[in-house]
């Protein structure tokens, strides 16, 4: 028998990653505003129980990273005649793979509404499959799931009383863009806070990478950097910092800038993709003077994004996954 509500697969938190988060906070919003679905986990469900779930809805909603996974997906729905959604966390044609690139378009044109999180890539998809939407990757978190251990709070909060202006900044893992650039750019910004050492820069680092690399490069850390090397909520490092910092060399919407705004925090990020014009946006390799000039201490944060704007928004992403 086959089931009226829509199936997400998708895989939750832990480990923490932009997908795994978006998708916990997904799954909590349909819950609240009482949105029929279904859900099964990437990482903990057999390939027969998937296989198995996907015959039994017409609804399928993807949201994964796998380039590989997402085209074998909408290729079943073209075959078996199933509507298959996907959500593409990154920019379209982010890859060094002509091939990987394609395959992307491919599952562009063959699912049936492709969501897309920033403009650039939007527009290009609508040109592949007319159904295109852009969306957002923010949905305001559960907050019984954000949650710091005592000791990492306290380190936070001493460390910020220690220096005139507290940043920080995280990466889920380390990665390399297509040019085999650092993407998160946090060996950039060690070099820099090492010569500004009068501000703090909190490293939100969940999956260790990063000090396992700080570690094998043998990197000394200066004494305004705390990096934090276990799972826990960036969301709540955000909360008690005083801005936030996105020196990406690729993105696709990014979670992190959304909740710096949305805790009407200063939010620094690169122009490597469309960003929200109450951020301050920069050229990659510019912060530097940012530092320099140290406008953000003379600056008041005042309500640059309004609750109500990220509300309705997401909203209107909740409504996607009605029937």
């Amino acid at each position: 028998m086959r089931s009226n509500k829509i199936l997400i697969i998708g895989s939750l938190p832990p480990p923490i990653g932009g997908v795994s988060i978006h998708v916990q906070r997904l799954l909590h919003h349909l819950e609240k505003n009482g949105i029929l679905y279904k859900y099964i986990d990437l990482k903990t469900s057999s390939k027969s129980s998937i296989i198995i779930k996907i015959f039994s809805h017409n609804r399928i909603h993807l949201h994964c990273s796998n380039v590989f996974l997402r085209f074998m997906m909408t290729f079943f729905g073209v075959i078996f005649l199933k509507k298959i959604d996907f959500t593409l966390h990154g920019d379209l044609g982010r890859y060094n793979s002509k091939f990987k690139n394609a395959l992307d378009l491919l599952s562009i044109y063959l699912s049936n509404t492709p969501i897309l999180l920033n403009q650039k890539s939007y527009s290009k998809a609508k040109r592949y499959n007319r159904n295109s939407i852009l969306g957002s990757s923010f949905y305001s978190p559960n907050y019984e799931k954000e949650v710091l251990r005592k000791d990492i709070m306290k380190s936070i909060l001493e460390h910020k009383n220690k220096f005139q202006f507290q940043f920080c900044t995280n990466a889920y893992n380390l990665s390399f863009d297509k040019d085999n650039h650092e993407i998160y750019g946090l060996f950039e910004l060690i070099e820099l806070f090492a010569i500004y050492s009068q501000f703090s820069l909190v490293i939100s680092d969940p999956s260790g990478a990063y000090q396992n690399a700080i570690l094998n490069k043998k990197i000394i850390l200066s004494e305004n950097i705390l990096l934090i090397s276990c799972q826990h909520s960036f969301y709540k490092v955000i909360e008690l910092s005083d801005g936030m910092i996105r020196n990406t060399t690729t993105d696709g919407d990014s979670i992190s800038v959304k909740e710096g705004l949305y805790l009407n925090k200063l939010v620094y990020c690169t122009s490597v993709v469309e960003r929200p014009k109450e951020s301050i946006i920069y050229k990659k390799g510019t912060f530097i003077s940012i530092l320099q000039k140290q406008q953000f201490l003379k600056q008041d944060v005042k309500a640059h994004y309004s609750k109500q704007d990220f509300e309705k928004k997401m909203f209107e992403n909740i409504l996607l996954y009605k029937l």
